[in-house]
């Protein structure tokens, strides 16, 4: 039976939920505001940006924790947007064994 699954998260900002969605490699479409993904393993969900909600059916497999990748890469874009504003440039990027991204910057 399928089931919906909703996680509220801090994904407002637009630009920033597309540049995530696009470095994490998922297609989507734009539908005011509501992106849909089109592609990979969030296929079908959906982030209402006016809320941050990002929705799926576990019909899809969507599940919390697929949601917090995505939630990362936005965390990495903001972070990316602020240290620019702030003269900086991210010099190199890893991810640990736990999955953890860890970013190595500098501000000129």
């Amino acid at each position: 039976m399928s089931h919906r699954v909703t996680t509220r998260t801090e994904i407002k900002d637009k630009d920033l939920a597309k540049a995530a969605l696009t470095q994490a490699g998922y297609a989507f479409s734009e539908h005011g505001s509501h992106l849909t993904i089109t592609s990979g393993d969030l296929k079908n969900a959906s982030i209402n940006i006016d809320n941050g909600e990002i929705s799926g059916d576990t019909d899809y497999r969507h599940s919390e924790s697929k949601f917090g990748a995505l939630r990362q890469y936005y965390s990495e874009q903001k972070y990316k947007k602020e240290l620019a504003k702030n003269g900086g440039y991210i010099e190199s990027r890893a991810v640990d064994k736990n999955g953890d991204i860890i970013l190595m910057c500098a501000v000129s």
